[in-house]
């Protein structure tokens, strides 16, 4: 009877580790859940040609970046969602908008890639269980650049996986108007990009999670309005970096640290405390069997 028992109980946590693994983990570890938001506050410049000598300054000022992304739209679930994202520059002095971009995009919540057929193979965010790989990255005025796995490091005692890129960077839209901010006029066959292609990108990764821990973006060679056709250098546009980091970073590695406690217990721990208590359980009901023919003999 007890052999029988045992038998049925390690059976039935098996069964319990194989729907837990196979149909609660996915739920479990969306990698975009309901009501997941991800705002960081930048420090960094953006610098404007002076009217009159067309110049860039000769001392660089500083500029805030405040960047925030969020689900709009829970409506496709969980097939799709929308994710909105915004992103615009202040002026310390004034606290007047300098730049603005905002975009929405469609991501599948359990991956983090655009689901736009034009944009297959494209990563918003980092999905969970980050890979040592190159990931084409297509997020908010970024246009699928190819970030490279560089080295580990460890930001505010997290240990994150470094990811860049430089190279071109072509951002058009970026700078069209919005409520609160003039932009650029651009011509037909002209675009805005980042001169001799000197766009940097760098990222640090939290592997488990897929959280972004710390960012470096800018383009320091500054922007130009180029004339696609032939390449020719038009107009300065601005020259700019932005870099996260101080209280803001620091808050970010600790909720990150709760997050990745979290997945290690539903997608390590729990499977395997299961596994483990069903397979001791075979384990018993069959030392047991034996252990009841020694005691008849």
């Amino acid at each position: 009877m007890r052999k029988k028992i045992l038998i049925a109980a390690g059976f039935s946590l098996l069964v319990f580790t194989a729907v837990w693994q196979f149909a609660l983990v996915p739920r479990l570890t969306e990698r975009i859940p309901s009501g997941w938001t991800w705002k960081a506050e930048f420090i960094g410049s953006n610098d404007y040609p002076d009217p009159e000598t067309g110049k860039l300054p000769e001392k660089t000022s500083t500029s805030i970046y405040r960047r925030q992304m969020f689900v709009e739209s829970e409506t496709g679930r969980p097939r799709s969602i929308i994710v909105a994202d915004t992103n615009f520059t202040l002026d310390p002095a004034t606290g007047k908008k300098i730049w603005e971009y905002n975009y929405r995009a469609e991501v599948d919540p359990q991956t983090g890639a655009h689901l736009q057929k034009e944009y297959a193979g494209d990563y918003y965010i980092f999905p969970r269980f980050v890979e040592k790989k190159i990931y084409k990255f297509r997020n908010n005025y970024v246009k699928g650049i190819p970030l490279e796995f560089r080295r580990e490091e460890k930001i505010n005692e997290v240990q994150t996986y470094l990811f860049s890129y430089q190279g071109r960077g072509e951002y058009t839209e970026s700078y069209g108007t919005t409520a609160e901010y003039v932009g650029t006029e651009v011509a037909p066959g002209q675009e805005i990009k980042c001169d001799e292609d000197k766009f940097t990108f760098n990222v640090w990764v939290e592997p488990t999670t897929g959280e972004i821990i710390k960012l470096y973006e800018g383009c320091l060679a500054a922007d130009y309005i180029f004339e696609v056709a032939t390449g020719k250098r038009l107009d300065l546009i601005s020259s700019w970096d932005g870099e996260t980091g101080g209280d803001d970073s620091i808050k970010r590695a600790a909720a990150v640290l709760r997050e990745r406690a979290r997945l290690m217990w539903i997608t390590r721990y729990i499977p395997f405390i299961f596994s483990l208590a069903g397979v001791l359980c075979f384990g018993l009901a069959f030392t047991s069997g034996r252990l009841s023919k020694n005691e008849i003999l």
